[in-house]
């Protein structure tokens, strides 16, 4: 409630330059740590947790169960400070995209959607 009043006595100008300084800063270091992992090396940390949870989870049916083990594996991974702004839930359609292309390049050797196409 203190932290109300206080907010209430900062004028809205200086108030909106520091929540944008702020998503600046955020915006910043998400750029920097991607550029200095890269996406692939990220996404390479993710095929070995997917090939984790396949060995963990062997039986059949436990696909969900697989996909949620990875998702929390792989929101250790990140720092502290993204996983405040990237949810479960973010995570897992990303997750679940990358391992789509996974499946795809196994059936023919080709990324070309026919895994999509012979699902149906």
């Amino acid at each position: 409630m203190e932290l109300l009043n206080f907010l209430k006595q900062v004028p809205l100008p200086i108030l909106i330059l520091v929540i944008g300084a702020l998503l600046i800063v955020t915006l910043i270091m998400t750029f920097q740590y991607f550029k200095a992992k890269g996406l692939e090396g990220i996404r390479t940390d993710v095929y070995v947790l997917i090939l984790k949870a396949e060995h963990i989870y062997n039986e059949s049916g436990q696909g969900k169960q697989k996909l949620k083990w990875v998702v929390s594996q792989a929101r250790g991974l990140l720092p502290k400070w993204l996983q405040v702004f990237i949810t479960d839930d973010d995570l897992m359609i990303l997750i679940d995209k990358w391992f789509r292309g996974v499946k795809d390049l196994l059936d023919d050797g080709k990324v070309n959607g026919s895994y999509r196409q012979g699902e149906k």
